[in-house]
């Protein structure tokens, strides 16, 4: 896919990477870099770029469970490519266990910064409803003995998604506001051009898409710059944070309706969260 989001194959090597990058840019596609030299061709669509796993089995036994956070969440797009077509047990297990420690590590920092400060009764409070979280997530995602890959693998990923959301819970309940995408540093002109433009929807439009032209190609210059580095695994950590900025901004900066106010206010905030990203990714160094 290149930056226009058309669809295009390319061989492997450096070709293949300098094409993903721009996708990364602006899309939620991602392969660990470490798959370079055995892959045989480019992703041709962002659905075959990353691969989701399906969110449990299929089949008419699936269980009921009670809510979206057994069954929905966001992994690292590394473990959809790990999993995709496998049918071997232990090949699942093996990709399910690299992912549930890395989310765990997550939920045990956030569980950390959500403790510190807290006095007696509070600390209490919250290990108590952590210890219920952890009975309900043993209960419903537990193994299936002698069962098929694909209940392994619904039991496997009712864990994850369980772990990952709680995670991204507690993070968000102790992080500070993000204004990423309301504010940026933007250029003069961009000022100028909407002070000119006086309130019409037009003109307003045609600021909107030349500053989103301007800060979309920066960003794309950066990401192309850190896909050049050396293959690795901060390179794979970063390329995971890359799918998942592109899409958290996806789902915060999709308009409310196609009328005219609401399409002007996703694009802002497109052009701030560009902005942002450009600005933040300009002094990162992968080490290999």
């Amino acid at each position: 896919m290149d930056a226009l989001g058309r669809n295009e194959r390319v061989g492997v090597g450096r070709g293949y990477w300098k094409v993903l990058a721009l996708c990364l840019a602006l899309t939620a596609c991602q392969a660990p870099s470490s798959q370079a030299s055995t892959e045989t061709a480019a992703p041709a669509s962002i659905a075959a770029a990353s691969p989701t796993a399906p969110s449990g089995p299929a089949s008419a036994d699936s269980p009921h469970y009670p809510d979206a956070s057994y069954t929905e969440g966001r992994l690292r797009p590394a473990y959809g490519w790990c999993v995709d077509g496998v049918e071997d047990a232990g090949k699942l297990q093996a990709c399910g266990k690299d992912e549930l420690a890395y989310q765990e590590a997550r939920l045990e920092a956030a569980a950390s910064k959500a403790l510190a400060g807290l006095d007696a009764a509070a600390r209490t409070a919250f290990q108590a409803t952590q210890a219920s979280w952890r009975s309900d997530t043993d209960r419903y995602c537990r193994d299936v003995p002698n069962g098929s890959v694909q209940q392994l693998q619904g039991a496997q990923e009712c864990r994850l998604y369980r772990v990952a959301n709680r995670a991204d819970q507690l993070l968000a309940q102790s992080a500070p506001p993000d204004t990423s995408y309301t504010q940026a540093t933007l250029r003069p002109e961009y000022t100028r051009c909407v002070q000119d433009a006086r309130g019409m929807d037009d003109q307003l439009e045609a600021c909107d898409t030349a500053e989103l032209a301007h800060h979309k190609a920066l960003l794309e210059a950066q990401v192309a710059r850190l896909m050049d580095g050396p293959d690795g695994p901060a390179k794979d950590r970063w390329m995971d944070e890359q799918a998942n900025w592109a899409a958290d901004t996806e789902k915060r900066c999709a308009p409310a309706s196609d009328h005219v106010g609401p399409m002007l206010d996703a694009q802002s905030c497109r052009i701030n969260r560009y902005a942002n990203r450009a600005v933040e990714l300009h002094t990162r160094v992968l080490t290999p």
